[in-house]
């Protein structure tokens, strides 16, 4: 019972909003409350003109529980589409009022109809017209951008409420009805938002750059903890060390924070700000750390690799080669501690001085939880010390690490040859290098920052500027207007209302459709033109048609989406402008029927349905307590407890508004409190009692709800899961085109640059495509949950896909890294050998990339994938054994690699072996072979080799969804996300107990009984039939014997990390969540050690397939 008290108590306070969350719904529901007691004055409802409820519904629009950047984005396009709505209206009004003749213009519409009935026809269809255009408008601007909800939602109630009016209504009286309760409520929010509680993003900007800075830190600690704490010495750290899903889970939260600070830079942009700092300046130190954030996941990555070879017994010398790793790491982890020591200092002072330039907070700063730093006084301190200090202790880092491998000499006579061993350390320390120079970068930009502070400090008074951020440049103004320049254009819909750029995609409300990569549309119509020229010569008319048709198929999607607002809205309001059936759609109140329908269209079928039930429960909700405030009043006798009333009702619903991912019907459930309450308190020409008003409204729900989803259904139907394979599709094809990219010099051309600044370029626009898609991806994932389906339970696809977005940003995260490093070092193959080794590294990019194209295929056709597919890691091998005959040839005084090692899986190494038997190569032959471009392709052929194991597992996941083509079972097989699943949990677990079992019969013959028995569902075992790389099979018990002798080896601080990963008793296996599965804010939770299921297997894979 205490239990079950203490988590029912946790569970409450977790609910509770913070400090910053009661204040906002404070501010929504002062605000609020205000407006509403300006439409109960009497005096004020003669001012506002005869639309009054539009001043607390404009009140929940734009809301000042938001920072003041994004409350004043908010304030700008709700002005741009009032006046444009207002001007549109009055224009399509004045055209309708000159269809009447001029003596009839004054009657009203029941006269009108009586009277003047053809005419009053005419005007009622060019009224038709114009709202035909509006909601066309306003479909395709919320297509392109979830900004542009705030503007298009504004013109959408102008319009159809004005077109709804008696058309003798003159132009004054429609503008005067529709611009002072809107400019009133918009000044109510800002005086609201300034003076009660004022957040700037600008006081923020500081506390996120920090919050950032953090989290790096404690990525960089945790990773070279994780990577050096192979012994049982723990003196070196005052911490534990984290576990491998921890650290994996390190990069998506760092890249939400980077995320999030950069989206806080950019709402910066709309402020005026006065201090002593513009917030522009941070912007270097954010382009430097989103450069930086591929190194420390490359960091990350080196620490799996490790995790992999110390429990790597896939050779018959397992043993020997986990020791001479763990000896290498040993030698190492002193040079490497003292290098991070002196960058977790450094980025302690960056963060000291950022925070005392921007005023933020020293109980925000943390210090390293693994290494104690002294605190120094700032005032006195010497930035460029500190740079020369983190340059020599790179110098010296790069030196004593030479020396410890020169040591080695005498102890292993193998431990230069190309194997994984040298190739992870390669890896890791060009990555940590990288990571040191840009933390160099950084503290430059925050000596400028620091510099600049205390100078302007020292000017007194004058010494605070107003910044006007927007107008530091032409392309920070055209960014504001420009949709999708930026991070920003990952939010949605929800952000825009409740003002948090950052949150997150719950209900499917990106309005984005799917866009095909930029690269694939101007190919397809650049070849188009192409051929239309060729043919067709001086015909205006078919230049006209195939424009035409290019135009709309690039902005296809924009069509859809506009066409199902101006079909849906059409059907729901068809009888406003109709003469016989006005008087009656008038009288039900037929705008807020409109109003319903054009809030619960949303770009797919499941979240239409999803936002009609939410949609509804906040009516209802919301509708009653209008009606129970009205109640309380007395008939209008106690307004005074009809507001209070209304407070309790609108503080919950502020609540869910800003703090939970109801936002849609929190939002119609604030605004019907106000409107079924007003429609009753108010006197208008409509009227009705108070349980009249609830039941038009509950009736528009009802009407509204049900012809949007009917709409969404039979007009261009869009399904999440059709986009969701769309954009999975489209990044993997563009994943094969960046593989082009840099896959320079494959027909044997001499190229002295391995990565040119074109192909850089090229390569970053590309790439920041793909990664867009895959959020897109992720969003629609959310919104797939929600559609119904009669082919079964979609859990298992939907878990396939988690898997298959998590595989893909690795497998990007990789090639970014490849990028970077040949960008800055170049590559000794490319550049030096090219002429020799090309049509082995052609054979290595056409085997990823026909996998690449044959997974997208699959994918987009649903077909099965072939038997066999070429082997991507076989070319690799062979690449590497064709270079290390190469360079052996190249450098003659090196003596030849045994050929048993030759063969090896590991990826590249370029370091030639030194042999021992007393001979010692010449000194300037092992500079010019441990120089860094040599390390840069030792580096990037790690990734290469990391990014092949993610494609077999990519390969493995896509036979789960169309399956393959196999002759075991019949000529198509598809096997369970289940046995997937079972499989890399049972294989994880079999690699690091180092197979206990073994005494009791071979461990891998019950799965393939248990897997035999489903053979009418399940594909070949990957172990009996591999289209991707052959298996050898001859070292596997060998493998096997060496794991216990290993395990027992190991350090007790390892195989502490080990064990920390989890439980092996996962439950459901097939309820496992990958890394694709988290959005921003979610890294945390009771699954902080469970591993991606991919990752398992390419973990698990490696230790157990001979090389």
């Amino acid at each position: 019972m205490q239990q079950i008290t203490s988590s029912l108590l946790r569970s409450i306070s977790k609910k509770l909003p913070n400090r910053i969350l009661a204040q906002r719904i404070f501010k929504c529901v002062f605000n609020s409350t205000i407006a509403l007691i300006f439409c109960l004055i009497p005096k004020v409802v003669d001012v506002l003109g005869d639309e009054p409820a539009m001043l607390p519904l404009i009140s929940v629009m734009v809301h000042p529980g938001r920072r003041f950047g994004t409350m004043i984005e908010a304030v700008i396009f709700c002005i741009s589409g009032l006046l444009l709505g207002n001007s549109y209206a009055l224009l399509g009004r004045f055209l309708a009022q000159k269809a009447l003749t001029p003596e009839k213009l004054h009657l009203v519409d029941k006269l009108q109809k009586v009277e003047n009935y053809q005419n009053y026809r005419t005007a009622l269809a060019i009224l038709a017209v114009f709202e035909i255009i509006m909601l066309f408008f306003h479909g395709w601007m919320r297509s392109i951008s979830h900004k542009f909800f705030a503007m298009v939602f504004p013109l959408f109630l102008v319009v159809h409420f004005t077109f709804m009016d008696n058309l003798k209504t003159d132009a004054g009286t429609i503008a005067k009805s529709f611009t002072i309760p809107f400019f009133l409520g918009i000044a109510i929010s800002l005086a609201c938002n300034l003076l009660i509680f004022p957040e700037f993003g600008s006081s923020y900007l500081g506390r996120s750059m920090i919050i950032t800075l953090n989290e790096l830190h404690s990525t960089i600690d945790s990773t070279v903890q994780f990577f050096i704490s192979v012994g049982n010495d723990t003196s070196l750290f005052k911490v534990e060390c984290p576990s491998l899903a921890q650290l994996t889970k390190k990069k998506q939260s760092l890249r939400a924070k980077l995320n999030s600070t950069q989206a806080v830079l950019q709402e910066c942009m709309y402020e005026i700000s006065y201090s002593y700092l513009s917030p522009a300046q941070l912007r270097n130190i954010i382009e430097v750390l989103k450069s930086q954030l591929s190194y420390v996941s490359a960091l990350i990555n080196a620490s799996q690799l490790e995790f992999t070879l110390l429990n790597d017994n896939s050779t018959t010398e397992g043993e020997n080669d986990n020791k001479l790793l763990i000896t290498v790491l040993e030698r190492a982890r002193i040079p490497i501690f003292e290098l991070q020591k002196v960058i977790s200092d450094s980025l302690y002072v960056i963060k000291v001085g950022i925070a005392k330039s921007y005023d933020v907070d020293f109980s925000s700063i943390s210090k390293s939880p693994s290494i104690e730093l002294q605190d120094f006084d700032l005032e006195s301190e010497d930035f460029d010390a500190r740079i020369n200090t983190l340059a020599r202790a790179m110098a010296e880092f790069d030196i004593t690490f030479r020396k410890e491998l020169d040591n080695l000499n005498t102890e292993y006579e193998d431990y230069l040859s190309p194997n994984d061993d040298m190739f992870l350390l390669s890896s890791f320390l060009m990555n940590l290098k990288e990571t040191a120079n840009a933390v160099c970068n950084i503290m430059k930009e925050t000596k400028l920052i620091y510099e600049y502070r205390l100078t302007q400090e020292r000017k007194g008074f004058f010494g605070r500027k107003v910044w006007f951020s927007f107008l530091t440049s032409s392309d920070q103004l055209k960014g504001w207007f420009s949709a999708n320049s930026n991070d920003l254009a990952n939010a949605n819909e929800t952000a825009s209302l409740n003002g948090d750029t950052q949150s997150k995609i719950y209900l499917g409300d990106d309005d984005r459709p799917r866009r095909k990569s930029m690269s694939t549309e101007n190919e397809f119509f650049e070849n188009v033109a192409a051929k239309r020229k060729q043919t067709i010569h001086h015909n205006y008319f078919d230049k006209i048609i195939v424009n035409s048709l290019a135009f709309y198929e690039k902005f296809k999607p924009h069509f859809r989406f506009g066409i199902q607002i101006t079909v849906g809205l059409m059907v729901a309001s068809f009888p406003m402008f109709i003469p016989k059936s006005r008087e009656w759609y008038v009288d039900i109140r037929g705008t807020w029927i409109g109003f319903v329908c054009i809030l619960v269209l949303e770009p797919q079928v499941g979240s239409t349905f999803f936002v009609f039930f939410l949609r509804g429960v906040g009516v209802i909700s919301g509708a009653a307590w209008g009606y129970l405030s009205y109640v309380a009043a007395i008939n209008q006798t106690n307004p005074y407890l009809e507001t209070i009333v209304t407070i309790f009702g609108a503080i919950p619903g502020y609540y869910y508004f800003l703090g939970t991912p109801y936002v849609k019907a929190a939002i119609i459930g604030i605004i019907s409190i106000y409107i079924v309450l007003l429609s009753s308190a108010l006197p208008s020409e409509i009227g009705g009692s108070i349980l009249q008003n609830f039941g038009k409204r509950c009736l528009a729900m009802i009407y509204g709800g049900a012809v949007a989803l009917i709409c969404q259904l039979i007009i261009f139907p869009i399904k999440a899961r059709d986009e969701l394979i769309y954009e999975v599709s489209d990044a993997i094809g563009m994943i094969a085109k960046l593989q082009l990219i840099y896959a320079v010099g494959l027909n044997g051309e001499d190229s002295k640059l391995s990565m040119t600044e074109e192909r850089y370029e090229n390569y970053k626009k590309l790439s920041a495509t793909a990664k867009s898609a895959l959020t897109r991806a992720d969003a629609y994932r959310g919104s797939a949950r929600k559609e119904p389906r009669l082919k079964g339970n979609y859990q298992d696809i939907e878990r396939v896909f988690y898997e298959i977005i998590f595989i893909l940003r690795e497998v990007l995260d990789r090639m970014d890294n490849i990028v970077l490093l040949r960008k800055v070092y170049g590559s000794a193959i490319i550049e030096e050998f090219n002429s020799t080794v090309f049509p082995y590294r052609r054979q290595v990019t056409a085997s990823i990339n026909n996998n690449l194209r044959a997974v997208q295929c699959a994918l987009m056709t649903k077909a099965p994938l072939p038997q066999y597919l070429p082997s991507s890691k076989i070319a690799q091998q062979r690449l590497i054994k064709k270079v290390t005959e190469v360079v052996q040839e190249k450098y003659p005084i090196i003596k030849k690699e045994n050929n048993e090692s030759s063969d090896s899986e590991g990826d590249s190494q370029i370091f030639v072996e030194f042999r021992g038997h007393g001979h010692r190569p010449d000194s300037s032959h092992r500079e010019h072979l441990l120089k860094e471009k040599f390390l840069s392709w030792n580096a990037s052929s790690s990734a290469t080799e990391e990014v092949i194991d993610y494609l077999e597992e990519l390969v493995e996941l896509i036979k789960v969804l169309v399956g393959v083509h196999e002759f075991k079972y019949g000529f198509l097989s598809r096997s369970l996300y289940s046995d997937y699943a079972a499989k890399a949990a049972r294989g994880y677990k079999d690699m690091v107990t180092g197979h206990e079992d073994e005494d009791k019969g071979n461990a891998t013959t019950p799965v393939e009984d248990e897997d035999d028995i489903n053979d009418s569902a399940s594909s070949v075992e990957e172990y009996d039939v591999n289209p991707i790389a052959l298996v050898n099979t001859g070292v596997s018990s060998k493998s096997r014997k060496s794991v216990d002798s290993n395990a027992t080896k190991l350090s007790n601080g390892f195989r502490k990390r080990v064990y920390s990963i989890g439980s092996w008793v996962r439950g459901d296996l097939t309820r496992t969540k990958s890394l694709g599965q988290y959005t921003d804010g979610e890294i945390e939770g009771d699954e902080d050690n469970e591993l991606p299921l991919s990752l398992m297997r390419v973990v698990s894979k490696k230790s157990t397939i001979g090389k």
